[in-house]
C-alpha cells in the first residue's frame, strides 16, 4: 500500500505526479474527510460533474480545525484512478464543470482549483482542490437527479453525505461565534544569504561523459585472470558483474546529464556561507510541538552544511572504479545515515526536499516571548545558473507554522537576500587538470 503524504498540499507537477501514484499503490482505505479517490470517471457527464459539486460543498463544510489538519486545510478529490488498465479520465471543458458548480452553489461558491496530472494516451488525472472551511453555510440550489434543493452536505470520514441536525447545530454556532483573537504569534527571519553560483553546464556534461567513458573502459581492457589465480580471484575480483557495472555507469551518466549541477553539491557544501532562521514567539504563551515548513519561490537547492577540506571532488557520487567493489573492500560506511543527535528535532533546520528546497524545524517548546535561532551549521542554500542575468537580488521563502494542541495554522514568508559567485573560471581550471 503507497504512502500518502497529507501534511501539505502537493504544489509543482513533480509533487502531484508523486502524489497521484502514491494513490495508485493505494486503497480506497486512503478516502478520509479531506480525500476523495474516483476511477471510471468522465467530466463530460452531468451526473459524474453533480458528484464534483457535492463534494465541493461537502468539503466545505468541515470543522475548520480538524481540516487544518491536512493539505493545509484543504481538501483533494483525485479522479481517473486506474479501472480494468485504464488510468485517467477523457479531455473535458473545464467551463462545463464551473457552469455545474454556480447552478448548484452559487455565484460566490467555496473556493476550488484544478489541477491536471497527464496519465495514459491523452488522457488526465484530475485534482479537484477545495479551499480551508470558511465557516458560511451553503445549501444546494437548485435539484437535480442527485442533487436535492435545500440539502446541505457535509464531507466526513470517506463519504460525503447529508447533515445530521447535530452537525447542523454545530455549523451554525461556528458561523456565529465571536472571532476569537489568534493563540499563534511567531515571527520568522532569515540569517545568512542563498548562494547564487555560476556554472557552465555544457563543460560539467562533457565531465560526466568523459568519467562515464572512462568507466567503461575498465570493463573492455580488464585482463583474463590466470586459472591458477582463482582463489584469489574470488575475493579480489568486482562483485559486479561486467554488466550490473556499465548499468550502473550508465545510470549515473543520465542522473548526472540530466542534473549536471548535482556534481558540485559537496564542494558548495563547503564553500558557502551557511543558513539559519530566528523564530520569535511574540505572545505570552508558551508553545509545544512546534513544527515550521519552509518552502522557495524559486528552484533553490539545499545542502547540509560541510566543514571544509583541501580536496576537491567533483561528482564524487560516481560508481566506484571496476574492480574497486571487492569482497575485501565491501565492508564500508557508504549507504549509513549520520547518526542524529538528540537535539537535531529541537530547533535544527532539516531538509525535507534537497531541490527544490523543502526546510522544516522542529522546536519541542517555545516560551512565550522567546526568540530560537538555529545552528548556523545545519544547511547551505544554492541557486545554480548558467547565465549571470538570470540571478535574482532576493528570493522569497513561504513558511507555515503549527504547533501542538493548537487548532491553527499561521502562514507567512520573508526575503533571502541573494550572494553571486562565478565560478565558471575555477571550475575549467579544475576540470582540465582532471582530464588532463
Amino acid at each position: 500500500m503507497g504512502v500518502v503524504e497529507t501534511g501539505k498540499l502537493p504544489t509543482g507537477n513533480r509533487a502531484r505526479a508523486a502524489f497521484v501514484a502514491a494513490l495508485e499503490a493505494s486503497d480506497d482505505r486512503v478516502e478520509r474527510h479531506y480525500l476523495e479517490v474516483k476511477s471510471g470517471f468522465d467530466l463530460n457527464l452531468k451526473a459524474d460533474r453533480r458528484k464534483v459539486v457535492k463534494f465541493i460543498l461537502g468539503a466545505a463544510h468541515r470543522d475548520p480545525a480538524k481540516a487544518a489538519r491536512h493539505f493545509e486545510g484543504h481538501a483533494v478529490m483525485v479522479l481517473g484512478l486506474p479501472l480494468d488498465d485504464v488510468r485517467g479520465v477523457p479531455k473535458f471543458e473545464v467551463m462545463d464543470l464551473e457552469r455545474d458548480i454556480v447552478t448548484f452553489a452559487g455565484a460566490h461558491p467555496p473556493g476550488w482549483d484544478i489541477d491536471l496530472v497527464p496519465a495514459d494516451d491523452g488522457r488526465d488525472f484530475v485534482l479537484i482542490i477545495v479551499d480551508p472551511p470558511d465557516g458560511r453555510i451553503l445549501p444546494v440550489l437548485q435539484s437535480s437527479d442527485l442533487l436535492v434543493s435545500g440539502d446541505v452536505y457535509i464531507r466526513v470520514e470517506g463519504a460525503t453525505r447529508k447533515v445530521t441536525g447535530p452537525e447542523l447545530a454545530a455549523m451554525v454556532g461556528r458561523a456565529h461565534a465571536p472571532k476569537h483573537e489568534p493563540l499563534l504569534d511567531v515571527t520568522v527571519e532569515s540569517l545568512g544569504p542563498a548562494q547564487a553560483i555560476v556554472i557552465d553546464s555544457t563543460e560539467l556534461r562533457e565531465l560526466v561523459e568523459w568519467h562515464a567513458k572512462r568507466l567503461e573502459e575498465q570493463v573492455e581492457n580488464t585482463p583474463t585472470r590466470s586459472p591458477f589465480a582463482a582463489l584469489h580471484a574470488s575475493y579480489m575480483s568486482d562483485r559486479r558483474s561486467p554488466q550490473e557495472f556499465l548499468d550502473e555507469v550508465e545510470d549515473w551518466r543520465d542522473s548526472a546529464l540530466e542534473v549536471p549541477s548535482s556534481g558540485l553539491h559537496e564542494l558548495a557544501a563547503m564553500m558557502t556561507r551557511p543558513f539559519a532562521l530566528r523564530i520569535i514567539n511574540n505572545a505570552t504563551t508558551s508553545l509545544k510541538e512546534v513544527r515550521l515548513d519552509v518552502t522557495f519561490d524559486v528552484p533553490v537547492t539545499a545542502l547540509d552544511w560541510e566543514k571544509q577540506s583541501n580536496t576537491i571532488n567533483l561528482f564524487p557520487d560516481r560508481p566506484s572504479g571496476w574492480g574497486d567493489d571487492t569482497y575485501l573492500t565491501g565492508i564500508s560506511l557508504r549507504g549509513m545515515g549520520p547518526v542524529v543527535t538528540p537535539d537535531a528535532y529541537n530547533g535544527s533546520i532539516r531538509i525535507a526536499s534537497e531541490g527544490p528546497a523543502e526546510l522544516v524545524v522542529e522546536v519541542r517548546r517555545l516560551h512565550a516571548e522567546q526568540t530560537v535561532t538555529t545552528p548556523d551549521e545545519d544547511v547551505v542554500l544554492v541557486l545554480f545558473v548558467d547565465k549571470p542575468d538570470s540571478i535574482p537580488g532576493k528570493v522569497t521563502a513561504t513558511w507555515r507554522l503549527t504547533a501542538g494542541e493548537v487548532n491553527e495554522v499561521l502562514r507567512g514568508s520573508f526575503d533571502v537576500d541573494v550572494a553571486r559567485a562565478d565560478w565558471r573560471d575555477p571550475l575549467r581550471s579544475v576540470i582540465s587538470g582532471i582530464t588532463g
